[in-house]
């Protein structure tokens, strides 16, 4: 191990030192006995790769709400978990024509967004009645905005934490489309620190738009397609973001090509937008639903019952390496969206059929 080199080096310098009595303090200062000290006492500093524990299920911990088909999930800057719900609405080969027009009724008349406490599942508060047709993705930012993505209405919405009126809207209603102002069944939002955002227009369009704060365009990537080498990158249902600023890194939940895709952000420089950075392909043989991601770490929800078998998974967003695969005991069925707290101290996974939220819990992490 590193540290342990490190501390038999160190000795082997003092050892010369008194050898040949020289006063140590003509080649050492005070600041690089601190900083030895501080590297020996940290030896998880040497183990590398992104420092996350297992997640384990919190078997105990049930919302307190029953929930229609939970198609996403988010936490907020309390460590709230946040949901976004179908109430008794189920999206079916019935619910678009054609021409991805929607097919069903009025808007939900229930509160979908739901706010949850982190220990209890008890809620906290619920809103959007009356608004939404078919509830898609739910991204909480860094400053409590919530950010809602509605296939069959083909918009993305910006709310305050309390809801009210969106603070922004984007895309028309229930019209689909193609060009700078509209989407076709958009599925999920990332947002850096800057209010600068991304959004995966999913199913039809198979692309990633990235806007600045105000919603204006900046520029895309994506087609659609199977993975096998195109510029820009062919996507086949992008499903899920995950953004990581530290590593400039926007992930991916390619879904259909069933891998993880992540590539430059462009925050740093703009010209990087786009640029491969890495391909988890396959992390458990099966579709990838959604990725989240928090300081270096990377975790995400794959394949179905019909698949064979659904998953968590772990990885390292610095190597690429996948470090773990999961699953409650009872395991999963369709798990659909997942978020993870900024302390990294609980992931939370939403699964469509049976319609139900797992939250787990991080043991201490180790072996990495």
């Amino acid at each position: 191990m590193f540290w342990l080199r490190a501390t038999i080096a160190a000795i082997c310098c003092f050892t010369c030192l008194l050898a040949r009595n020289i006063p140590s303090y003509d080649y050492f200062d005070d600041t690089f006995y601190s900083e030895l000290r501080n590297l020996l006492d940290d030896r998880e500093v040497w183990k590398g790769g992104a420092r996350v524990g297992y997640p384990k299920e919190d078997r105990g911990w049930v919302p307190g709400i029953k929930l229609g088909q939970v198609a996403g999930v988010s936490v907020d800057p309390l460590g709230q978990p946040v949901v976004f719900h179908r109430g008794p609405r189920v999206w079916d080969y019935q619910s678009f024509n054609t021409t991805h027009h929607y097919q069903g009724g009025d808007p939900l008349d229930e509160d979908v967004v739901v706010v949850l406490d982190p220990e209890t599942g008890e809620v906290v508060r619920s809103w959007g009645r009356g608004r939404f047709l078919l509830p898609h993705g739910i991204t909480v930012d860094d400053r409590g905005n919530t950010w809602l993505t509605d296939v069959a209405l083909h918009q993305v919405f910006k709310f305050a934490a309390d809801g009210g009126e969106p603070l922004l809207t984007l895309g028309e209603a229930r019209v689909p489309g193609s060009d700078d102002h509209h989407f076709c069944k958009p599925t999920s939002v990332a947002v850096a620190a800057s209010g600068e955002f991304y959004v995966a227009d999913g199913y039809c369009n198979a692309r990633i738009i990235r806007f600045d704060a105000d919603g204006s365009v900046r520029n895309q990537f994506g087609h659609q397609g199977e993975s096998e080498g195109s510029s820009p990158p062919a996507l086949y249902v992008p499903h899920g973001l995950a953004l990581d600023e530290a590593r400039d890194a926007l992930c991916v939940a390619d879904r259909e090509n069933r891998r993880v895709l992540c590539l430059r952000a462009g925050l740093r420089h703009q010209q990087d937008f786009g640029e491969p950075v890495m391909t988890l392909q396959e992390p458990s043989r099966g579709r990838v639903f959604d990725v989240d991601a928090v300081n270096g770490v990377l975790v995400g929800v794959a394949g179905s019952e019909e698949e064979g078998a659904a998953t968590g998974f772990t990885a390292d967003l610095d190597t690429g390496d996948l470090l773990n695969t999961w699953a409650p005991a009872m395991g999963f069925h369709d798990p659909h969206s997942i978020a993870i707290s900024k302390d990294a101290t609980a992931v939370y996974v939403a699964e469509i059929g049976p319609n139900r939220l797992w939250r787990f819990v991080m043991d201490t992490p180790a072996g990495f």
